[in-house]
């Protein structure tokens, strides 16, 4: 029987926890957490989560929340993977903590973003990795990578992605495409996460939208 690597909890759940001072990470982008947050949270963009997870305690208890719940239980797998144990995961996210009418700090705070671990490459830096040899990989779903996706490149959803890695060689560059460069850029920051070369792994931009916006064909 498989078991869950993280709990889910509840608003209510998670309350008591932040009045017990447990650390929230919210694991959404920079412009929502500036938006409005709970109160006292740390800012972990999954897009930075693999590179980042060392600021956070694998000895203490963690609650990981996003807009709804589906980004915090993908970062919190992530982390049971790598041996974190006390992993909790805010079900339905901070919508569902606003509709539960638990408090939000919506105090002005800037966006910021950090450097990315890994290279991100416009439409035509992304085609000159390919012409010098890049190993590219689409980590949309099958439907969509059979819809159109850049020369050559290998299909490995993302919901497959890190059972799939190992495969991926490490001495040659690696494109990584989705349909917008949100999910692509998750996969690159794994990858350089498990040791993969940062300069090494590039992610595409604006994804297949910005490439055939750039004028560049597609297979299918």
């Amino acid at each position: 029987m498989l078991t869950m690597p993280y709990k889910d909890i509840t608003p209510q759940q998670a309350q008591k926890l932040l009045e017990e001072q447990v650390l929230f990470v919210d694991v959404r982008e920079a412009e929502e957490f500036a938006d409005s947050r709970i109160p006292g949270a740390k800012l972990v963009p999954l897009s930075e989560f693999a590179g980042r997870a060392g600021e956070l305690s694998k000895d203490e208890p963690l609650v990981l929340y996003c807009r709804s719940g589906g980004r915090s239980a993908q970062a919190a797998a992530w982390l049971a993977a790598k041996g974190y144990t006390k992993v909790l995961n805010l079900e339905g996210g901070i919508l569902a903590w606003y509709r539960a009418g638990l408090p939000l700090d919506s105090t002005p705070v800037e966006a910021t973003y950090r450097e990315t671990a890994f290279s991100e490459l416009t439409p035509h830096e992304a085609r000159a990795w390919i012409e010098a040899g890049a190993y590219v990989v689409d980590v949309r779903e099958p439907y969509e990578y059979a819809m159109g996706h850049l020369p050559g490149a290998v299909n490995i959803p993302l919901g497959r992605f890190v059972s799939e890695s190992g495969t991926l060689p490490k001495e040659r560059k690696l494109l990584l495409v989705c349909a917008s460069g949100n999910r692509s850029s998750q996969a690159a920051a794994y990858l350089v996460g498990q040791g993969f070369d940062k300069a090494l792994v590039g992610n595409l931009e604006g994804g297949t939208y910005g490439w055939m916006s750039a004028g560049f064909e597609v297979e299918r």
